[in-house]
């Protein structure tokens, strides 16, 4: 039987804390190292790679990069500085291709 990995990667204060739950922890120091850490995480075989929206939006390509594969899932979370609302656009464009609409994020008046 085999587990599924996880993987963190972020600001060193956003994704330390991961490491309690057993995730594996990948350190972005400089938004420059962005895409390559992210690079080492995807070649981890992680199941799924949890990254700041500090990191995403350094890197936007990579990230969409990502969503081609059924493996690794990239989810977005916020980081030390709150949510910059990187993760509920991403969830928004996901919903409206996979349904044709936007059914999440309508405005109700």
């Amino acid at each position: 039987m085999s587990m599924y990995k996880f993987a963190a990667v972020g600001e060193e204060e956003a994704v330390f804390g991961f490491r309690a739950l057993g995730v594996d922890v990948f350190i972005v120091k400089h938004e420059d190292d962005a895409a390559s850490v992210l690079q080492e995480a995807r070649k981890g075989g992680y199941a799924v790679i949890f990254v700041t929206e500090q990191v995403a939006k350094a890197v936007p390509d990579v990230i969409e990069g990502f969503q081609d594969a059924p493996l690794p899932a990239v989810l977005i979370i916020p980081g030390v500085g709150g949510s910059l609302g990187l993760a509920s656009q991403r969830m928004k464009r996901i919903v409206e291709k996979a349904v044709g609409a936007d059914i999440l994020f309508q405005e109700r008046g």
